[in-house]
């Protein structure tokens, strides 16, 4: 199996495509498949992130993905949840978040936490075609690893 087909994000309808045996920090990818950092490209290494996915599963491979990036990871499983860390967390310089979720959703969640953090970066993930954002990436589920990646460097090293 190609490494980039091994990294990528399905949505839960669609299951995730993985290595023989899911590892709890690599997504289910083993990590002898994961790529290294390509040589030159800066580190991502320190950098703080907030996810929020309400489907258990995305969120912890969206988390494990960016801890083995060397990212500090914050976790929520809902906005309101996402917004009180983003109150006692002053460093976190992005949000990664679900667009359709239960409660305080994606949109409505960057509109109140963008109150709180006017500088804060944010990326959308959805699985819903219906979801556009002039102002924000948006990443389509399913999507590769390496796009994540890709997103994740232009929002905190542009």
């Amino acid at each position: 199996m190609a490494a980039t087909t091994a990294r990528c994000l399905w949505a839960p309808r669609a299951g995730l495509v993985a290595g023989d045996e899911p590892g709890p920090k690599t997504g289910g990818v083993p990590p002898a498949i994961l790529p290294a950092r390509p040589p030159g490209e800066p580190s991502l290494a320190g950098h703080r992130i907030l996810v929020v996915d309400d489907e258990p599963m995305i969120l912890e491979i969206l988390a494990d993905h960016c801890a083995s990036l060397g990212m500090a990871v914050q976790e929520a499983d809902d906005g309101e949840p996402a917004l009180r860390a983003l109150e006692r967390n002053p460093g976190i310089e992005l949000l990664v978040t679900d667009v359709r979720m239960p409660g305080l959703d994606g949109p409505a969640l960057v509109e109140r936490a963008l109150v709180l953090r006017p500088l804060l970066k944010v990326i959308f993930i959805t699985g819903y075609s219906t979801h556009h954002s002039t102002a924000w990436p948006t990443l389509r589920k399913p999507f590769d690893l390496d796009a994540l990646d890709a997103a994740l460097r232009r929002a905190l090293l542009a």
